[in-house]
């Protein structure tokens, strides 16, 4: 009696439906492994990165030096943040036709190149003035002072400006003083910012 399929062909075609099921179920078993080994990867960095951070409280911790790290992330987010804040300003004087940079490269009278947080300059001539910031998490020496002088000195401009905290040493205060450095300090960084902008704004009001 023929029922219209023969045995053979029918064998094919459950063989042919049989071997593209396992090779579904194959793939997403192989998918399934890839997510698996991925997430494990993801956690395992996680932890690795948790357990470092630990490893790296646990010597600042024991050796006392936990306001360093403390402070030295505040410092570094300070800096990101300042220079942002002097990236605007340095945006908005430009608008209003004033030659600003932030951060400024000036190439001094030596042929080196410096670097500042910030700066008037104009096309011609000296910086009118160039700003930089130092911070740090106890008075600041004389030797930070001399680094901006010597940029300054190279540079000319018409004002220094060195935005510091906490503040600075005695004899870095004198030096700066002497070199004719316009010093702003303060406690809290955050508030060098605005102090800076009152500076900046000054000169350009008596141009």
């Amino acid at each position: 009696m023929n029922h219209g399929v023969e045995p053979r062909s029918f064998l094919v075609q459950a063989g042919e439906s049989l071997s593209m099921q396992n090779e579904q179920e194959s793939e997403n078993v192989y998918n399934t492994t890839r997510l698996s080994v991925r997430s494990g990867s993801l956690k395992f960095k996680a932890i690795f990165l948790v357990l470092s951070f630990q490893a790296i409280l646990l010597i600042f911790t024991s050796h006392g030096l936990l306001p360093l790290l403390s402070s030295s992330i505040f410092s570094s987010a300070f800096v990101l943040e300042s220079r942002a804040d002097f990236e605007s300003m340095a945006s908005g004087l430009s608008k209003k036709g004033v030659k600003a940079k932030a951060p400024a490269a000036i190439v001094g009278k030596s042929g080196v190149k410096h670097e500042f947080a910030f700066a008037l300059v104009p096309d011609y001539g000296n910086p009118k003035v160039v700003v930089d910031t130092e911070l740090s998490v106890k008075e600041v020496d004389e030797m930070k002072v001399l680094k901006f002088y010597v940029k300054v000195y190279d540079v000319s401009p018409e004002k220094a400006v060195l935005c510091v905290s906490p503040k600075l040493t005695g004899r870095a205060a004198a030096l700066a003083h002497e070199y004719g450095i316009e010093v702003l300090e303060n406690d809290t960084p955050k508030k060098l910012i605005p102090m800076a902008v009152r500076v900046i704004d000054g000169v350009l009001g008596s141009k």
